[in-house]
């Protein structure tokens, strides 16, 4: 008589099964300090030494366990561990209880590498069960010598699968596992994979659109570079991985059923399209969510705008003296810049902006100081009138120098090149030129050809990646981020044009 009033009724008695095989694993741990020797054994835990011994063997069978692992290896682990366990007992001692331990499991004092358990069967209203539980044996190697320790697959599942919560690396083990069965013919357990393959990819995608939605929701309870940036980066980088792994496995199966014969092993084919199906449902799942959370944070800057969220009054913020000076500077960013994510692209009244800071100062030139240039250049923006022309040359020899045709560079680079030519100690005409065309310091003109590079490679960036074809010079925003002291601002590749005769 089966048990009933559960949604997971069908799966209890299998899930009971399984759990039973942790049964001598834990009773030879509790009872180990029963036996009668010298030996320190509550020092060890024997549970940590068997997950131990099971790591090595599934490391060296590819997840499975049954390609096993020499019995020489498996017990150098152990040993290895129960040292660390009691570091100040003997050398000896570590390897007896570690041979003590597998040789229990491998039940070399029974005719049967087989433990009998007896558990609550749900399928026979609870009454108890006998079931033969094996957690380790051995085999022989080809070369008719060695002997090769091998782990149950339920033992595997259960120390090395089941016991990670991850849920990255629970597909990572399922994948592995999976080409592995597909390899060996063990058709009808890699679709069992497939199966594992499609629901751990629809848990964790439920996993990550739920965070992104709560967020988007109240975006004032979500820190956004400590939290929110993290989780996206780290889903992105798990999303890539699967959909390459995962699609490679994808095609090799597909391949393999493409290569066997509908005349002569059906059964074949039809398993390698199931399985086949599964996966691609699980790498169609994987590639929905990487639209989604590629797309996460512009609709959580479009959430934050449509909550009108504002971390700090816009009246206690001197775009001037708080943003573009701090920029410029690389001091701290005024409070709350920390709460709002980076927005590259929103566009801003550059030419007012840059006004306000770029205007020189009010001083009176020295006598051989060269004149202000106050007239327009010609063929120039607005945003560039305030710059004299001794200034755009030399922010075009820093670009020729450090770009060559064909070649492109980050602006940071740039911005690098303009700081340490103003760190140079030797005398320099052209920085003598600039100081005098703009009536301050060196430091002014540092930073007046800084905001200078950092306008140029705005002014160049191409939303759609693709420059006309009479463009020598262009930008591109990849998504990489530069960090100056504590801002974060975006990184443009400036590139350029190269020479028609290498085509490059």
């Amino acid at each position: 008589m089966k048990s009933t009033g559960s949604p997971l009724t069908s799966t209890a008695a299998r899930r009971r099964r399984t759990l039973a095989h942790l049964s001598p694993i834990f009773e030879v741990h509790l009872n180990r300090a029963r036996n009668p020797s010298s030996v320190q054994w509550q020092a060890y835990d024997f549970v940590a030494l068997i997950q131990s011994c099971v790591d090595t063997i599934a490391l060296s069978s590819g997840l499975e366990g049954t390609l096993g692992a020499p019995r020489d290896e498996v017990l150098a682990d152990m040993a290895r561990v129960a040292g660390s366990m009691a570091p100040r007992r003997p050398a000896e001692e570590h390897e007896h209880v570690a041979r003590h331990l597998l040789d229990h499991l491998l039940r070399h004092d029974e005719p049967t590498p087989y433990f009998t358990v007896e558990y609550a069967d749900p399928d026979s209203s609870w009454q108890p069960v006998p079931l033969q539980v094996r957690v380790l044996y051995e085999t022989l190697a080809a070369d008719g010598r060695t002997l090769h320790v091998n782990a149950d697959n339920t033992a595997v599942t259960l120390l090395l699968i089941a016991t990670n919560r991850s849920l990255e690396d629970e597909h990572e083990a399922v994948i592995a596992v999976m080409r592995a069965q597909a390899e060996s013919g063990r058709l009808d357990a890699a679709i069992d994979s497939a199966e594992d393959a499609l629901t751990l990819s629809r848990t964790y995608a439920a996993n990550v659109r739920r965070m992104i939605a709560e967020a988007e929701r109240d975006v004032t309870r979500v820190d956004y570079l400590r939290v929110l940036r993290p989780e996206l980066i780290a889903a992105a980088a798990h999303l890539e991985r699967r959909i390459n792994v995962d699609g490679t496995l994808l095609r090799h199966l597909e391949n393999l059923r493409a290569d066997a014969s509908e005349e002569q092993d059906p059964v074949a084919v039809r398993q390698l399209s199931v399985a086949a199906s599964r996966l691609g449902d699980a790498v169609e799942t994987l590639a929905a969510l990487q639209t989604d959370v590629i797309g996460a944070a512009p609709r959580w800057r479009e959430a934050q705008a449509a909550q009108a969220f504002s971390a700090v009054p816009v009246s206690e913020i001197d775009p001037t003296a708080d943003v573009l000076t701090a920029l410029l500077g690389g001091l701290p960013l005024p409070r709350g810049a920390e709460l709002s994510p980076p927005a590259p692209r929103v566009l801003l009244d550059v030419a007012t902006l840059a006004n306000r800071l770029a205007v020189p100062p009010q001083q009176v030139p020295t006598p051989e100081a060269a004149p202000i240039a106050e007239e327009p250049l010609e063929d120039a923006d607005g945003v560039y009138e305030q710059f004299p022309e001794q200034f755009h040359d030399v922010a075009h020899v820093l670009r020729a120098h450090r770009v060559m045709p064909g070649a492109k560079a980050r602006l940071t680079d740039l911005l690098a090149d303009a700081d340490r030519l103003f760190a140079a100690d030797e005398p320099s005409a052209v920085l003598d030129g600039l100081v005098a065309v703009v009536g301050g310091s060196r430091e002014t003109a540092r930073r007046r050809l800084r905001l200078l590079l950092a306008l140029d490679a705005m002014m160049l960036w191409r939303p759609d990646g693709r420059p006309d074809a009479s463009d020598e010079w262009w930008a591109l925003d990849d998504g990489i981020r530069g960090v100056l002291s504590d801002l974060d601002v975006p990184d443009l590749l400036v590139c350029r044009k190269g020479d028609e005769d290498d085509g490059t």
